[in-house]
């Protein structure tokens, strides 16, 4: 069938009293998929009697399975990596999604033809960050960042920079941009020092960062797709990943003060657009977008669990916020310290008496390993030493961890550790040893922290901080 400029095309319009409507996702893999839960949920809101399913479908299946979609279901979606497969065997195609050179949603109308749309673009435009007269850098050139390139072109951004390891992908994208938008600046890159600039910077100078990799998806949430000081540069990061709900990328931005966020909005808007398509006079609106996130939040976490680690000097507060997040959340929780004492059968003190703090930390590394293991979210408390080696933040960075650092004032400090009864670091209250070990420690604390709390705030405000970043609750301050 050939694909020629779209005739007005009517889509099924499902009533309760007729059959269920039939909608999907195609695309491989499709793992712990969000679509269902919020297509379901449009439906419901709609009063529409209409299925949604998963179709994860490998490469020799594909040719059938289309078949068997346009032909059997009112409507579906595709995924990567079939965006511009799918476009080859369809009736029509709106002329947005034939200049994007990709397809994510198809309409079946009355009379079986079908018609194919790119809702992917104005999903991200309604919740990206300004692009107009700014400096955008793309990270990646594959099917997601193609959306990214051709909305930072349609909004008529200053220059664009792709930074991607494949330069023929990059290449071949910025091509397929400025064919359209042949005012559009466009670089290529396969080195991130390349995008580094020299400080200080005017903040129009700065850039976008919009992340089109799957670097920092769950469960690899360790990996960051640029390094830090490049992320320190931005005025605005967006990570089109939405599993974790807050990635690394996302949190590090954060902890500098960068507005951010990842693709949660990204998802649903274009979710709500299909089911604009598929059913016109539903009065369905992107209006509904917010509501629909704040309940995915616990989904997500519920499909891709995480384990938040409470960091911080001796004293900082990981143990009592630790405790009130795990009622708020309820999420359990884990004292490092202790676990290992139950494992070890003895106190932390007689470990470091018998044995000395080496043997101590190889005990904390193997009951850090274990605990990181987990199939649940959780929150874990850990000594003040616990992150401090290579070998244990290799640990952490290789399993779908965040790091929260309650970052305490010395003074704070020194009131809540008093003598240093049961801390063998300063046994017999040894203050200066206390304070060479803060002055220490606490730049490798900051370097750690994927997340920075100030300890000494009230605990109210703290936790209602920590909640509204995991997006479970809470105002952001």
């Amino acid at each position: 069938m050939s694909a020629t400029e779209p005739r007005p095309a009517q889509s099924v319009q499902p009533e309760l009293t007729a059959r269920p409507a039939r909608y999907g996702l195609l695309g491989y893999p499709l793992g712990h998929s969000l679509s269902p839960q919020i297509h379901q949920r449009l439906l419901a809101e709609a009063g529409l009697n209409g299925t949604y399913e998963l179709l994860p479908t490998p490469l020799e299946q594909l040719q059938d399975q289309l078949q068997q979609l346009v032909h059997n279901f009112d409507g579906f979606n595709i995924t990567i990596p079939y965006k511009q497969d799918v476009m080859a065997v369809l009736d029509q195609i709106d002329p947005e999604a034939r200049r994007i050179g990709a397809v994510n949603t198809v309409v079946r109308a009355d009379d079986g033809t079908t018609t194919g749309y790119n809702t992917d673009l104005a999903g991200f435009l309604a919740d990206a960050p300004e692009l107009t007269g700014q400096r955008v850098l793309i990270l990646g050139a594959g099917g997601v960042s193609r959306t990214l390139a051709f909305a930072a072109a349609v909004r008529n951004a200053r220059e664009v920079t792709i930074l991607a390891r494949n330069l023929a992908k990059a290449e071949q994208l910025a091509a397929s941009v400025q064919a359209l938008y042949p005012d559009c600046p466009i670089t290529i890159t396969d080195d991130p020092q390349h995008c580094l600039q020299a400080e200080p910077l005017d903040p129009q100078d700065r850039p976008v960062i919009l992340n089109g990799t799957p670097l920092g998806m769950w469960p690899k949430t360790g990996a960051l797709p640029v390094p830090l000081a490049l992320i320190k540069q931005a005025q605005a990061v967006y990570d089109t990943i939405y599993n974790p709900f807050v990635t690394r990328l996302v949190a590090k931005a954060k902890a500098h003060g960068i507005p951010a966020k990842t693709g949660l909005g990204m998802l649903v808007n274009q979710a709500i657009l299909a089911q604009q398509y598929w059913n016109p006079t539903a009065g369905l609106s992107l209006e509904q977008a917010p509501a629909i996130i704040a309940e995915l939040a616990r989904e997500i976490y519920r499909h891709s669990p995480l384990t938040l680690i409470l960091a911080g000097f001796m004293g900082s507060g990981k143990s009592r916020i630790g405790r009130e997040l795990a009622a708020q959340l309820d999420w359990p929780l884990l004292d490092l310290d202790q676990v290992v004492e139950q494992e070890a059968g003895r106190t932390i003190p007689e470990i470091f008496a018998s044995e000395g703090e080496a043997a101590f930390r190889s005990l904390e590394r193997q009951a850090l390993d274990r605990a990181l293991s987990a199939d649940h979210c959780q929150i874990l408390a850990t000594g003040g030493g616990a992150l401090l080696s290579p070998e244990a933040q290799a640990i952490v960075r290789s399993r779908p961890a965040l790091i929260l650092y309650l970052d305490a004032s010395l003074e704070t400090i020194e009131q809540r550790v008093g003598d240093g009864s049961g801390r063998p670091l300063i046994a017999g209250g040894d203050r200066e040893r206390l304070h060479q070990l803060y002055q220490t420690r606490r730049p490798i604390y900051e370097a750690l922290a994927d997340l920075t709390i100030d300890a000494d705030l009230p605990l109210k405000t703290k936790l209602n901080q920590i909640t509204a970043i995991l997006g479970l609750g809470g105002t952001p301050q």
